[in-house]
């Protein structure tokens, strides 16, 4: 799909000229007319859904990732924040432009009323499995250390992954090594 928006198409606004993200509207910062119902934050189903049906995938707030951000190498370790916030626009002409594929870093000690994360699980909107029982796998671990965790996991159709300390700074290692590269 080559949209800007997940209603698939390239206008800010959706179908039928209705606004269909949470995004300032307004002489930023002095005043958001709220044209789409909402001042700051609005509930994550305030919006429909995208074709995957996941909701507030542009707009609304920064969405942190797991995924690092390109950097320098003697910059402070940044990850990405995509989708953009309340806070951003529909044109770009001041902060962000929201759109699907918008893209910031930030360190992971910053925090501010625009930013949140996504709770998913499930592959392409599967069912729910419960969590494995923490107590549980705590015994894994201290009887059959990682190994029996990854396994356990393994056994559940879970593609998880275990690491150890060492394990997961050599990856990090091997991130940043890759980066420089760039």
């Amino acid at each position: 799909k080559e949209s800007l928006y997940p209603w698939e198409g390239k206008d800010f606004l959706g179908p039928d000229g209705r606004w269909m993200m949470n995004i300032w509207q307004g002489l930023f910062p002095f005043e958001n007319l709220a044209e789409d119902g909402y001042h700051g934050i609005s509930p994550v189903k305030a919006f429909p859904a995208n074709s995957y049906g996941v909701f507030s995938t542009v707009g609304n707030v920064w969405e942190w990732t797991s995924d690092p951000f390109p950097g320098r190498p003697d910059e402070e370790e940044k990850w990405i924040l995509k989708g953009g916030s309340f806070l951003d626009s529909a044109t770009g002409d001041f902060n962000h432009k929201a759109t699907v594929v918008t893209r910031m870093g930030n360190t992971a000690d910053s925090g501010s009323y625009n930013t949140g994360f996504r709770c998913a699980s499930g592959k392409g909107g599967g069912g729910r499995k419960r969590p494995p029982d923490q107590k549980m796998l705590e015994k894994l671990a201290e009887e059959g250390g990682i190994e029996a965790v990854q396994e356990y996991l393994k056994s559940t159709g879970s593609n998880a992954q275990v690491f150890t300390p060492s394990e997961l700074q050599k990856k990090r290692d091997k991130l940043k090594e890759s980066m420089e590269e760039l």
